[in-house]
């Protein structure tokens, strides 16, 4: 056969073929095309409605080619107020499908190429939840769902879809019940596929775009240009991803990798998100979530990428590695300050071998600031079901800023900077107990810096100033260059430190020892500083030592006004104290330990206090009181109390805790060295005086309380003597100076003696001893005390004597005016007090005297004599003598003179007599006429020189008296002299069986 003839038998077996095929196709179209509708309508149970259809056995041959246009799914009967055209679910402009000719023709359509064009599909839920696609699912009477799957069970072999392409599809969602909607867009989807009996592949990729979204209250506008990219293969199990990408807004999302599914999955898969703007993906929120944050405005720009790979299954994950960087980060609050400038750096990974327990989160950096503070944070946790945490941060506050978070009716005004840091790492435990609270303090750092805080708080006084760091490490806590200003009470804390330590558990604080190795806190010009350790406490062991140094001034300015109007000088205190004492027993056990277990030390110097209370004024107290093993001692202190200067040195007092304060039977010894200023007995008496009277009121209450209350018994006695000095003492008219003396108080025997007493008084000098012992007796409106004696005074002015005792005496015939000379004397005597005043009718004198260089000028009893008839004794109104020299005694109101010397240069002369304190007198005088008449006194005889005359009857004897308010003065006889030499000698019977100068004991115990 020739070529050419070759060539014309193929064309026309082509061309036969060709027309052979659209014969077929014409003569099947209408059965092809009924048979896709019913097969559509039968596998989707949906009604279809269809145009123009084409077939063609010619356009991919050997496929069958079926051409839909102006293809309607309907729905079933939905009807909503959403859509316009309710009833059509979806609507078709082409529709390509290329099916399997040789399974055409059994009656099978197995699509192998399927092209759709300008597609429009809705999906409507309405306000009940019902959907138009629900009538896709068969519902049974029981409310059972039942999907009908179409029998692929006749096909056979290999089952392939060439290529699925979608162009031009809109997807419409509305969803009444959800208040949600969408507008999808795919402008290009290719996909093909192929499927055997053992297994199957398939190749995806296209564009999608959401045009439109809403959704309840989200603001969704920034959505509406969101495309996704993607490039998806499949391989039975295998699914490869080339692209997956999502762009919405300013965010790029991308996923690419390998995810293979068979009895577990292994994945392969890298991800990552960028340029994700947080201002705009936060803008979709409604408004009132944000406000309900107090978040006005957001931004900043987030960043992550990522990958998995390994095996997915109910036991095991894929290894897992997660970068996330925020940057430019901002939150703005409506009433909190903006925080600015948030950057942060993290990653997740779960380890090599791919488990929860080698999961590591580790936040690398977090920084935010605000206008004037900042926050720095770096973190690990790892095994998030058993977390191990590393955490480090550290702020940086300035409290002003912060002012608006915190309560006004609790903080007025606030100020200053915050710096602190924190670092701590550990496991966290499945419940939070004591031991992890213990643990937590051990492996944590702390560390606080204020720099010129100010607080005012409605509680409490302004601070301003306060500034310090503190840091704490395990067990170690250390506080330095510590300050702070009080402006109210004008505290003024220049630096302060501290630094201690403590062993043992926090939980078993009871156990814990403590360790102040150092405390300070200074001002200006004051400081208090203290060490020592404490072990345990419930029952306590501590050692503990402080010094307080005090610079009044600076205190005073520190006090209220109320309290002081001045007060200077220097105060330094030291502490030591060391015991055992039981929490719950603290108070009761105080004081036992204050004065038992204490070393008390005070320095002072220059210290006065101008008080309120005048009852605390001191004025220029300077010394050191030492308290120690129950005692008291005191060297050199003096000062001034309310205008009297005073002092003690060497001074001891024993006992205090076991005596006085226990209320023990113990005696209390004071011993020491005190002297006292100018003191006046008027000054006692404003003193021990109520200055104020109290109302009647007030004094019945008081008098009532006294005695609803329980009497106290005093069980300790006191003793004390030493050495006693007073510059002077005033007592009226009378004035002491220069008084030096040995005394001992004894409270328990009730008695007082002062020995060796040495004072300058009426321009000479005492030199004596006094013994005063309280009486008891049974009622208590009169209180007696005895006063014994003893008295050696020399050269003192009689005139001045006289003149200060007038008011005590109250003898007024005799005063400084009537006499003169000079006094020495050695006298014994014994006096009543009651209610601390003198009772004159008590006194009991016994001694000696001499008056040199005196005058008795204008005394009544001796002028008298001058006036006798005949011969009387000239000049008496103004006696002058040399010596008078006499041995007296007072008893009963009178003073006897049972001899008395009298020695000038015109005459001599001896009295015998006696002298009341009521006025009466009765004098009984021997002269020499001789010496009267002449004025001259001879050489005395041997006699003479020893006192009195040579014998009774030399002389002449003169009487003068005033008894019984009669008056005389005549010539003396025997035997009324007798009777008065008989009456003297009684009455000195009588005061010697009561008063014995020899019994009288004035010792003191003092060298």
């Amino acid at each position: 056969m020739s070529k050419k003839r070759f060539i014309r038998n193929l064309l026309f077996i082509a061309g036969g073929v060709v027309l052979l095929l659209i014969v077929l196709a014409e003569i099947f179209k209408d059965d092809m095309v009924k048979l896709a509708i019913q097969k559509g309508a039968k596998t989707f149970d949906v009604p279809l409605d269809v145009g123009e259809v084409d077939f063609s056995l010619l356009y991919r041959f050997p496929l069958a080619t079926i051409e839909f246009n102006d293809l309607v799914m309907l729905a079933h009967g939905v009807k909503d107020s959403l859509a316009t055209n309710s009833d059509t679910t979806a609507f078709i402009s082409k529709l390509y499908a290329s099916v399997d000719l040789i399974e055409l023709m059994k009656g099978n359509i197995l699509v192998k190429k399927v092209k759709i064009e300008n597609m429009k599909a809705c999906y409507l839920v309405d306000s009940l939840g019902k959907s138009n696609f629900d009538f896709l699912m068969n519902e049974t009477g029981g409310g059972d769902t039942v999907v009908n799957i179409e029998d692929t069970s006749k096909v056979q072999g290999v089952y392939t879809l060439d290529k699925l392409t979608l162009e031009n599809i809109e997807l419409q969602y509305v969803d009444a019940l959800m208040r949600a909607s969408a507008s999808v867009h795919i402008a290009e989807l290719e996909m093909k596929g192929e499927v055997e009996s053992l297994g199957f592949k398939a190749a995806t990729h296209g564009e999608v775009f959401v045009r439109e979204l809403c959704y309840a209250d989200y603001n969704c506008k920034g959505l509406a240009n969101t495309k996704l990219n993607f490039s998806v293969t499949a391989l039975n199990d295998s699914v490869g991803i080339s692209d997956l990408t999502l762009n919405t807004g300013d965010a790029e999302l991308s996923l690419t990798g390998n995810v293979i599914n068979k009895d577990s999955a292994l994945l392969d898969i890298s991800f990552n998100g960028s340029d994700i703007d947080i201002a705009k993906n936060l803008s979709i929120l409604p408004s009132h979530m944000m406000e309900e944050l107090n978040i006005t405005g957001a931004a900043g720009m987030l960043h992550f990428n990522g990958n998995a790979h390994g095996f997915l299954t109910s036991y095991t994950m894929p290894q897992v590695e997660m970068d996330v960087r925020l940057t430019d980060g901002f939150v703005q609050y409506d009433t909190y300050p903006s925080v600015r400038h948030i950057q942060m750096e993290a990653n997740f990974s779960n380890g090599y071998v791919a488990k929860m327990e080698s999961s590591l989160v580790n936040l690398k950096r977090f920084h935010a600031e605000t206008e004037k503070s900042s926050i720095d944070l770096s973190a690990k946790i790892m095994h998030p079901l058993k977390p191990q945490y590393d955490i480090a941060g550290s702020v940086a506050i300035d409290l002003g800023e912060w002012k608006s978070m915190m309560p006004d009716s609790l903080v007025k005004s606030v100020s200053g900077r915050l710096k602190a840091s924190v670092s701590t790492a550990g496991v966290l435990p499945d419940s939070i107990t004591d031991d992890f609270s213990e643990y937590f303090l051990q492996r944590t750092r702390f560390n606080l810096q204020l720099d010129q805080v100010g607080l005012q708080m409605d509680s409490i006084p302004q601070i301003i100033g306060l500034g310090g760091t503190l840091i704490y490490s395990p067990k170690n806590l250390t506080l330095s260059a510590f300050r702070m200003q009080v402006p109210d009470y004008h505290v003024h804390i220049t630096n302060g430190y501290f630094r201690g330590s403590w062993l043992g558990k926090i939980s078993d604080y009871e156990n814990m020892s403590l360790q102040m190795d150092s405390l300070l806190l200074a001002t200006s010009y004051s400081s208090f500083s203290a060490s020592g350790q404490v072990e345990g406490l419930k029952t306590i062991k501590y050692d503990l030592s402080s010094d307080l140094s005090l610079n009044l001034s600076e205190v005073y300015e520190m006090m209220p006004d109320s309290m002081a109007h001045s007060m200077s000088g220097a105060i330094d205190a030291s502490l030591c104290s060391a015991g055992i004492f039981a929490m719950d027993s603290m108070v009761e056990e105080s004081m036992r330990l204050f004065f038992e277990n204490s070393k008390l030390g005070i320095h002072m110097k220059d210290v006065s206090m101008d008080m309120q209370d005048t009852l605390l004024n001191v004025q220029n107290l300077s010394g050191s009181v030492i308290y120690h093993s129950d005692s008291i001692w005191m060297n050199r202190v003096s000062g001034s109390y309310l205008g009297l200067d005073f002092g003690a040195d060497s001074t001891t007092v024993s006992h205090v805790y076991s005596g006085a304060v226990q209320n023990n039977k113990k005696e209390i010894r004071v011993h020491g060295n005190f002297e006292v200023g100018d003191m006046d007995y008027a000054w006692i008496e404003a003193f021990m005086g109520d200055t104020v009277p109290e109302p009647e009121e007030l004094t019945q209450a008081k008098m009532q309380a006294a005695l609803e209350e329980e009497p106290y018994e005093q069980h300790y006695t006191i003793k004390a003597n030493g050495h006693m000095k007073a510059r002077s003492f005033k007592y009226g008219d009378i004035l002491l100076k220069n008084i030096d003396a040995k005394f001992l108080a004894d409270l328990e025997n009730n008695f007082f003696v002062a020995d060796s007493l040495v004072c300058d008084v009426f321009d000479g000098q005492v030199n004596g001893a006094l013994r005063y012992r309280m009486v008891d007796l049974p009622t208590d409106t009169v209180l007696r005390d005895v006063m014994d004696f003893k008295i050696d005074a020399e050269n003192l002015d009689v005139s001045k004597m006289v003149s200060g005792l007038q008011e005590y005496i109250q003898e007024y015939d005799i005063t400084g005016e009537n006499v003169k000379g000079f006094l020495s004397s050695d006298l014994d005597g014994r006096i009543v007090m009651e209610n601390y005043m003198p009772v004159f009718d008590s006194l009991m004198i016994s001694g000696d005297l001499t008056l040199d260089e005196g005058a008795l000028i204008g005394v009544k009893a001796i002028a008298e004599l001058q006036d006798l008839p005949g011969i009387g004794i000239k000049n008496l109104d103004n006696l002058r003598f040399r010596t008078l020299s006499s041995s007296l005694f007072i008893y009963r109101n009178n003073i006897f003179l049972p001899k008395t010397d009298i020695y000038s240069s015109s005459f001599e002369a001896s009295l015998l007599g006696m002298y009341s304190f009521n006025g009466d007198y009765d004098f009984h005088i021997r002269a020499i006429l001789s010496q009267i008449l002449s004025g001259k006194v001879s050489k005395p005889s041997k006699e003479e020189q020893k006192g009195g005359f040579a014998s009774d009857d030399k002389g002449r004897y003169y009487v003068t008296s005033y008894l019984d308010g009669k008056s005389k003065a005549w010539f003396d006889n025997k035997s009324d002299r007798e009777r008065m030499d008989t009456r003297i000698r009684m009455n000195k019977r009588g005061l010697m069986v009561l008063f014995k100068p020899v019994l009288v004991r004035y010792e003191t115990d003092v060298k």
